[in-house]
Order: C-alpha cells, then structure tokens, then sequence
C-alpha cells in the first residue's frame, strides 16, 4: 500500500513538473502576463523622453543599428499636446577586404501623433552612399498631403507632390513598390494595425525584470511586431516575424558580433 502511494505521488509529481515546465518554455510570453490597454504602453514610452540604442540582427547577426525615442509636448502652433516616435539607424554589410562593417543605408524619420494617438503627419529619409543616393517623403492628415523625392549623385530623378508631378511621375525601376499609384493609396492612416498588451516579469540578459509587451499586428500584410518596454517606457527588444529584431545594446549576446565576421 505504502509503495503503491509512493509510486502515484511520484507520477503526479512529475506529470506536473512536466507540465509546469512545458508552459514555462514553450508557451508565449504574453500568456504568462497580464493584459492591459495598450494605452498604457503608449503613455509610458511617450512620457519616457529619452532615446535607446538597439542592435538590429538578422537570425543572430548583427546587422545594424537603431535609435529610438518617444517624447510628448505642446505644439508650439496649437497648443494641442502632440506625441513624437523619432528613429534612426543605418544597416550594415561585413567587408572581409577592410575587416570591418561599412555602412550600406542610413535613414530617419518622425512620426507624429495626437493626444488619442492618431497619425498626424511624418516624415522620413534614407540614403545610400554607395548609390549616391538620397530619397525623402513627408505626408499629413486632414487633408491628406503627400510629397516624396529622391537625388542620384546630386541630381533629382524624381519629385511628386506639389502642381507639377504626382505619383505616377516615379519611375518604376527605382521604387517599383509605389510606382503608379495614386495619393489615396499612399494614405498611412489606411494602414490598420491590431493592438494588444500585456505586463509581467519577463527575462533579458539573464535577469528577471518586469515589462510591457505591446503586439502590433497587420493581419492584411500576415505582420507581426512584438515589443517589449521597461517599466518606464524603455524599448528593450523588437521582434519580427522576418527574421529581424532589435534588441537594447545593453542585451546584445557578444556572439551577435562574432557572427558577424564568420
């Protein structure tokens, strides 16, 4: 009898050890969190005011950089309280020849909300020395104004947006993406993303540490980002599902960097 309740205490000890430990590594983070508004997350990392530098990497490689930062004020226009999300960043190519990483892209841009975090207007750059070229597009809501531009060793190649040019304008062998179509069409705040929340400790660099997780998902375009902040609104780590992250430079494995030159 004894034995016989010894051996059932084992089994259902290791059943739930088992199924504890199933959970704990397989199961997704955010069921192991607390949901919450994501307007929580976004009061948090637009109230940080600060800037972090991540590393971007492609299946574990360092591959480039990021700047990101959020920041809230007035504007000083209308006195209305406006959000910023500014970022910047380059991608980089391992050269063997000169043993190090030379740049290949680099780009900003801001993004500006208000107070109900709708999208306002941006505006964004990105240039490629090696190609010598530079491109520029800027937008605003209500009403919608689009202009976009770009310059090849100093000379414009295209420009759309004002009396002259539209979109049709853009030659397809430089942006074929966008080639032909119409201002309606480049509209951002037609582009709908489902949002999700959650808290909870959650693990970085081997340390336990309580975060946010905001989920954006683009169901039209099967895109996910994950987004893991600090309790303060710190960006810690941006997932894909690409193969690309961003992780804070602080949580970079040092073997991202080893990898690199393999």
């Amino acid at each position: 009898m004894l034995l016989r309740l010894v051996s059932t205490f084992i089994v259902i000890f290791w059943l739930s050890t088992a199924g504890w430990l199933c959970t704990v590594i397989f199961a997704p983070p955010e069921s192991r969190m607390t949901e919450v508004d994501a307007r929580e997350v976004y009061d948090v990392f637009f109230n940080w005011n600060e800037s972090s530098i991540m590393t971007i990497l492609e299946n574990g490689i360092r591959r480039g950089e990021l700047r990101l930062a959020g920041s809230s004020g007035p504007n000083p226009e209308t006195g209305d309280v406006i959000k910023i999300l500014s970022l910047s960043g380059s991608l980089e190519k391992y050269e063997e020849r000169y043993q190090s990483s030379i740049g290949g892209s680099y780009w900003k841009g801001n993004l500006f909300f208000n107070e109900e975090f709708e999208l306002d207007a941006g505006d964004f750059s990105i240039r490629i020395p090696r190609n010598s070229m530079t491109a520029l597009l800027s937008f605003e809501n209500d009403p919608l104004k689009v202009s976009a531009s770009a310059q090849v060793a100093g000379k414009e190649v295209f420009k759309f947006g004002d009396e002259k040019n539209d979109s049709s304008s853009i030659p397809p062998a430089i942006f074929p993406m966008v080639s032909g179509l119409g201002l309606s069409q480049l509209d951002p705040s037609s582009i709908r993303w489902r949002s999700s929340a959650h808290v909870g400790e959650y693990t970085f660099g081997g340390r336990d540490m309580r975060a946010y997780l905001l989920i954006l998902r683009l169901p039209d375009q099967d895109m996910t980002l994950r987004i893991y902040f600090s309790e303060v609104g710190e960006p810690l780590k941006v997932e894909t599902n690409l193969g690309l992250e961003a992780v804070s430079e602080i949580l970079v494995p040092l073997e991202a960097y080893r990898k690199q030159r393999e």
